[in-house]
């Protein structure tokens, strides 16, 4: 970009990385709570989470790195790269609030939920979290008499349900508890009452839009940064959702930041007149 280019970019900021001024973002975020959309984070601890992860992304990924790739450092540049390569995503989540890595993560979750340690050779290599669903039966199904409700329980992160006598009533095989919602609905809404395990694919999903918006904002944070040129912002934001999809399994695409990369930047839009006909 030119010079007026580059200032007419910056004027068209339209800074929906800063939430509380984001009026779209606080409408829509403000419907989903009036619709049940169980909270367990707020505006300031997203915002918070838009800021560490710009900033960590532009210590990553430094002028200098840019510089010497550009061929105007030509000291030992690469021995001072370690640090970067150190910066993975474990390192960052150490760096977060639980609600932070909770909306990162985007498992299932309910009220009820538990944690196991992962042994192997006796030595603890991780967690399993599981999350828990009370399924309630009616007067019309078979095995009312004799249990009134009964648990599913499913692992947080992919969802599979793990089957057992209960719910081999009604499904069997690997399933998971978007399966297993589908079948309940389609099949048992009349003997069955599921509230908890349909609210729990509810919040997963909204859980999972709003990290994915986040991560947009992020995105364009560092693209609209003035530490840097839009052009570096560009890469680094590249680089960012490169490295959260590969990470963390996720699909961003660069669809916005490309569009808006990719925008006439020529003539200063602020001051183009709209003439009403």
């Amino acid at each position: 970009m030119t010079g007026e280019e580059v200032k007419n970019f910056y004027k068209e900021d339209e800074r929906l990385y800063d939430l509380k001024e984001n009026k779209k973002f606080l409408i829509m975020f403000n419907h989903l709570i009036d619709e049940g959309y169980s909270l367990f984070i707020g505006i300031d601890e997203m915002q918070d989470l838009i800021d560490r992860l710009f900033t960590w992304y532009e210590i990553k990924y430094p002028e200098r790195e840019f510089d010497f790739y550009d061929g105007k450092l030509t000291s030992d540049f690469v021995t001072k790269k370690e640090l970067s390569d150190l910066m993975n995503i474990n390192q960052l989540f150490f760096r977060l609030s639980d609600n932070q890595i909770k909306l990162l993560e985007g498992n299932y979750r309910t009220i009820s939920m538990k944690e196991y340690p992962i042994y192997e050779e006796g030595k603890k290599i991780g967690v399993s979290k599981k999350v828990y669903f009370k399924i309630n039966r009616n007067e019309n199904d078979i095995y009312y008499n004799k249990h009134k409700d009964f648990i599913i329980s499913a692992d947080a992160v992919s969802g599979k349900v793990d089957t057992d006598y209960e719910t081999d009533k009604y499904i069997t095989g690997n399933v998971t508890i978007d399966d297993i919602y589908r079948k309940f609905k389609e099949e048992y809404t009349d003997r069955l009452e599921f509230e908890m395990l349909e609210k729990a694919i509810n919040n997963k999903y909204i859980d999972n839009y709003l990290r994915d918006s986040i991560l947009e904002f992020v995105a364009l944070k560092l693209i609209y940064s003035k530490k840097t040129t839009p052009e570096r912002g560009y890469i680094r934001a590249k680089r960012f959702i490169d490295e959260f999809n590969s990470r963390l399994g996720l699909n961003l695409t660069y669809e916005e930041i490309n569009r808006v990369m990719n925008k006439d930047y020529s003539e200063d839009k602020s001051k183009v007149k709209v003439i009403s006909l």
